[in-house]
Order: C-alpha cells, then sequence, then structure tokens
C-alpha cells in the first residue's frame, strides 16, 4: 500500500513538539481540531516521501535522519503551530 512517509513523521513529532511548545507559550490550543489544522499545514511545507514497501519505508528513514529531515519536520510543525494558535478554526475561549 503507499503512504507518504512524512505524515508518518509528522504523526509522530506533532504531540511532543506541540507539548513543548504550549508549555512555553500557555494558552495554545491542543485540541484536535488545531492538530489537525497544524499537521495539514506542516505537510503543506514539507515535500512527499512516498513508499510502498518496508525496504522503501526503511531507506526513506535513513535518508530523512542523515539529511536533517527530522530539523525539517519540527521547523514546519512549529510554524504551522504559530500560524494555527493566531488564527484558530474555532472561538478563542474554547477550552
Amino acid at each position: 500500500m503507499i503512504h507518504n512517509y512524512t505524515e508518518v513523521v509528522v504523526q509522530r513529532f506533532l504531540p511532543e513538539v506541540l507539548k513543548e511548545y504550549a508549555k512555553n507559550n500557555p494558552g495554545t490550543c491542543t485540541c484536535i481540531r488545531c492538530q489537525e489544522d497544524i499537521m495539514a499545514l506542516a505537510l503543506n511545507q514539507l515535500p512527499p516521501h512516498y513508499v510502498v514497501s518496508d525496504e522503501g519505508t526503511i531507506y526513506t528513514k535513513v535518508n530523512f535522519d542523515q539529511i536533517g529531515g527530522k530539523a525539517q519536520v519540527i521547523a514546519a510543525i512549529t510554524n504551522a503551530i504559530k500560524q494555527v494558535a493566531a488564527n484558530p478554526r474555532h472561538d478563542k475561549s474554547r477550552p
């Protein structure tokens, strides 16, 4: 089955990056809707890496680790968090 490895990486790092950002920026919404908006924005900033096999996933993971892919993903997630925090698609007073 074909899937975008970049999506897997963003999903893996989003909770940790969002938790750290929210710790330093009280009031940052972490609801599911905001998380999905953050993920969509981050993925739109990153190049896709489609794989269709376990071997392709391993190869892509190794390349991601070697070429600074993690840092690029974390930066994209952080930028997306800032965008969503500034313009949430729900009432800002919502918990």
